[in-house]
């Protein structure tokens, strides 16, 4: 039980270490392009198919059903929004990757709602 414990503690920092992780390399990709000035707050949707954000997040190790667009974040991973573009991905339901028990009326581990990773970039 205590070996179950330390796992399932560590496993929600790292999954949120790796959600962060992808969404720098994910943020990095869109930036490497080279007509990122061309691309507008109005222009945001058009910017995800112009860059590899979404090519990064699904080639990842994440399954499909664990990498989820954040909220505000409508149709794509990416958003653009007054020179600042960001990336985010995550989980909304942790609990269905670590399973919880329940022992003297304590849940073990206590998950959190959800995991993300969110990166930000200031463009000027």
């Amino acid at each position: 039980m205590l070996f179950y414990g330390l796992v399932s503690y560590t496993m929600p920092l790292l999954l949120g270490a790796a959600y962060q992780q992808l969404s720098a390399e994910a943020l990095h990709e869109a930036v490497r392009s080279p007509n990122i000035y061309l691309i507008t707050a109005d222009g945001a949707a058009s910017a995800a198919d112009h860059t590899g954000v979404s090519r990064v997040i699904e080639e990842s190790w994440l399954p499909e059903q664990w990498a989820k667009k954040c909220t505000g974040y409508a149709d794509s991973y990416l958003k653009v929004s007054g020179g600042v573009w960001s990336v985010c991905v995550r989980n909304d339901n942790p609990g269905a990757i670590l399973p919880t028990f329940s022992v003297f009326g304590w849940q073990v581990p206590q998950l959190p709602d959800e995991i993300k990773g969110e990166a930000k970039l200031r463009i000027r």
